[in-house]
């Protein structure tokens, strides 16, 4: 009911399970001049929430042998677990308790800017290929959304503030903006039956449509 979109393929070989969560927010929904908030924002949400602590998300999903990761591109943030079916519901509820109750302090805020900024000195300013990538996406997309790197540019790394992702997170962070994948030793009535459980009480957010669908006027 609060528009969350749940796919779910189930295989049985294994009691295994990948559980992802997709926003439908990237490179192409920041604001101008604010590249690199939504990859910063992945940073951020392993930071810990009013419930969890710190890099206690880290900790727990490691010690229940589970594989936990992020990636951010042009039109999705996702975040995903690979483990056992019996740790299942552990990840769908701390996935969706931060979904809506992250806590950014400043210092946390400010270790994950510097780590986003070396990342991008790493993998894009020190690789000729990345950077060949980066130039020709701006050529061919020109002032289009989809020209942002996903990194950010230096400067706009540099001057992002705590509030440009709180602000991102606020509108873009919702169950009716997101797709919950459930992939593996999962019948459809159990996970209809756990999305309702751990998603299903989070109120939708309110926000305006995907930058891709809202070309510049200059464009």
């Amino acid at each position: 009911k609060n528009g969350m979109q749940v796919v779910v393929i189930e295989n049985h070989k294994a009691p295994i399970i990948k559980h992802m969560v997709f926003y439908k927010a990237g490179a192409v929904d920041e604001p101008r001049g604010k590249g690199g908030v939504a990859h910063l924002l992945e940073h951020l949400m392993f930071r810990g929430t009013k419930k969890v602590k710190g890099q206690e998300f880290n900790r727990i999903m490691e010690q229940n042998g589970a594989e936990s990761n992020a990636f951010t591109s042009q039109d999705v943030t996702a975040y995903h677990q690979f483990l056992d079916i019996s740790r299942l519901e552990l990840a769908m509820f701390l996935e969706a308790d931060r979904m809506k109750n992250l806590n950014i302090s400043d210092k946390d805020f400010e270790t994950e800017r510097d780590i986003v900024f070396q990342e991008r000195k790493q993998r894009v300013d020190s690789n000729p290929s990345a950077k060949f990538y980066e130039i020709l996406r701006k050529t061919l997309w020109g002032n289009h959304p989809y020209a942002n790197p996903v990194t950010g540019l230096d400067d706009e790394i540099k001057n992002l503030t705590k509030k440009d992702v709180v602000d991102f997170y606020n509108k873009y962070y919702s169950p009716n903006n997101a797709v919950l994948v459930l992939s593996g030793d999962i019948t459809f009535d159990e996970a209809k039956k756990l999305a309702e459980k751990y998603y299903g009480k989070i109120k939708p957010n309110k926000f305006e449509v995907n930058a891709f669908e809202k070309l510049p006027e200059n464009f």
